[in-house]
């Protein structure tokens, strides 16, 4: 929450308008799950780009002899 959204909530309160100060809530709460999510987004990003390409079986893969 920052202290504008703070400020908005208390005083609302103040004023006794609890649908303003309900607004002010879910703003704050939209905002901060907003920037939760964004270095999520990030991290992961990070984690993807930076993984080691895994090796398929197939044509690029070394032929393997059966003994019979």
């Amino acid at each position: 929450m920052s202290i504008d959204d703070t400020k908005a909530m208390v005083d609302a309160l103040d004023n006794g308008d609890t649908i303003e100060a309900e607004k002010s809530i879910k703003a704050a709460l939209a905002d901060k799950v907003g920037s939760e999510l964004d270095a999520k987004r990030k991290d992961l990003a990070g984690t993807i780009m930076n993984k080691e390409p895994e090796e398929k079986d197939g044509a690029d893969a070394e032929p393997v002899e059966i003994d019979n």
